[in-house]
């Protein structure tokens, strides 16, 4: 199986100029951990989780209504093509400790895939069990 058979599509996106407000409110609208950060001229400049949200900037005392995207999120994610198989995507995320990847095609976002895409799609449990293992495991 690809990840183009399994991605979600309808991918919500933000840009770097936006307000972490902004971002967190279209998180809890739309019930997701991530969003891909994306420049003026739409193309992939990064990626911002809830987590970033509340370690780098929450915790800090930052006011996020004053806040933009492009100061907290992470730069230049790793990301995947369509056409790789789902067990390639889940050691790409168990080596690079990510839950969360975003699909380019030619340059484009076309998708996102998460561990939890893996998990409902990946048959051998042993592949998805070692997975979340890596990925959960302490930086290092």
């Amino acid at each position: 199986m690809k990840v183009k058979d399994i991605m979600t599509t309808d991918v919500m996106t933000c840009k770097e100029t936006d307000t972490l407000s902004d971002c967190t409110a279209m998180m809890k609208e739309f019930n997701i951990g991530a969003i891909p950060v994306m420049d003026d001229g739409d193309h992939l400049v990064g990626i911002i989780t809830d987590r970033d949200i509340a370690v780098r900037a929450v915790a800090k005392g930052i006011d996020p209504d004053e806040a933009h995207i492009g100061d907290f999120m992470t730069p230049s994610p790793v990301t995947i093509e369509p056409e790789i198989n789902i067990e390639d995507a889940a050691d790409i995320m168990a080596a690079n400790q990510i839950r969360r990847l975003p699909v380019v095609d030619n340059g484009k976002l076309v998708g996102i895939v998460s561990i939890g895409d893996l998990a409902v799609n990946i048959e051998d449990i042993d592949v998805i069990a070692e997975t979340l293992r890596n990925v959960s495991l302490p930086s290092r």
